[in-house]
């Protein structure tokens, strides 16, 4: 299966990049993450999130059980280059609905306040599921969070991509240094390994 988009960041692509947006991609990329300690094979971490308000939460599990999904990380709503994460994912939802795959969540550490109102944003017709890691629980589980203190003010997750079935991780793709204000969709379609 074809690679469907994942660009990193690099010198050239960063000096197009406006002055705003391109001092956030720099200062992003001073920020050093954790490895994510997750793998295929491994069963999502069973945590809550929320969607809406922080009074609707659920565990992950809900979102995914007995169902093939994808789910993927933003380092933050409203965010420079996070925007243009959506469009990619809305534009592919046909082609990950033919092949099987029906629930497509975005998570971020944020309050579901924000996601929500980020969703009605650049998702008007509420094709993705914007799901709140607000206490950075679920992205802490996986081992994804890198501390963004001194830039947004605490932790937040790195950007990644996962094929999920039935709680499963069957895929995951991650952008490896958290710094690829290019990096839109970090969705490798590769075919889930076997385990």
């Amino acid at each position: 299966m074809a690679v469907l988009g994942c660009k990193l960041a690099n010198v050239s692509i960063i000096s197009k990049i406006n002055t705003p947006l391109r001092t956030f991609a720099i200062n992003l990329s001073t920020l050093k993450p954790t490895p994510i300690t997750v793998k295929v094979g491994d069963e999502i971490p069973d945590v809550l999130v929320y969607e809406g308000v922080p009074s609707n939460s659920f565990s992950v599990h809900n979102v995914f059980r007995g169902k093939k999904g994808i789910l993927f990380s933003v380092v933050g709503a409203f965010l420079p280059g996070c925007n243009n994460h959506i469009p990619e994912y809305l534009g592919l939802l046909k082609n990950f609905q033919a092949e099987g795959y029906h629930i497509l969540a975005c998570i971020a550490v944020n309050d579901p306040y924000v996601m929500a109102a980020w969703g009605k944003t650049v998702d008007p017709e509420h094709q993705i599921r914007m799901l709140s890691d607000m206490r950075c629980e679920f992205t802490k589980a996986l081992g994804a969070q890198f501390d963004s203190s001194t830039l947004l003010g605490n932790f937040r997750s790195r950007r990644y991509a996962m094929l999920i079935d039935d709680n499963k991780i069957m895929s995951i793709s991650t952008e490896p240094d958290s710094t690829g204000l290019a990096c839109l969709l970090c969705l490798q379609r590769n075919k889930p390994e076997k385990t």
